[in-house]
């Protein structure tokens, strides 16, 4: 498992916002949920890289533009999920970022839900997929009450 750090690829030309195609991020209460959820992704079949993302690096990662939301709004819910993702990491919650590869997505949605996800969203072609139902802690963290 690599350590996160954003791709440039993963934002989009047009607004800058965060949409990585073709992967899941997800973020749980802890490292060890989150490193336990990563270490049960490898047995999925076709699952790509699976990179852990501590609070700090998604912090750095989407700290631009976290600041800039608003001056170049995204079509879509992309910023909000963004700010979810910020909110979490200050709360001290680690993520995953899983390249989905050709994965089935319900076994992928199955190892999330085993290890508690907070929240997840499946990147694909102009569609995101909520992958779990968020806990109201979790978007209680991302509306910015914990």
């Amino acid at each position: 498992m690599t350590r996160f750090t954003p791709n440039a690829s993963h934002f989009t030309a047009l607004t800058g916002a965060y949409y990585p195609t073709g992967h899941v991020f997800a973020m749980f209460a802890d490292e060890s949920a989150a490193q336990a959820a990563s270490n049960r992704m490898q047995a999925v079949p076709d699952v790509g890289d699976v990179t852990l993302a501590m609070p700090d690096a998604i912090q750095a990662a989407f700290a631009k533009r976290a600041a800039e939301v608003g001056a170049m709004p995204s079509v879509g819910r992309e910023d909000q999920f963004m700010l979810r993702f910020v909110e979490l990491a200050r709360a001290g919650k680690c993520g995953l970022l899983i390249d989905m590869g050709n994965a089935d997505a319900e076994a992928v949605q199955a190892v999330l839900d085993e290890h508690g996800a907070l929240v997840a969203y499946h990147y694909r072609n102009l569609v995101i997929e909520e992958m779990v139902t968020p806990t109201p802690k979790a978007e209680a963290a991302a509306a910015g009450r914990l």
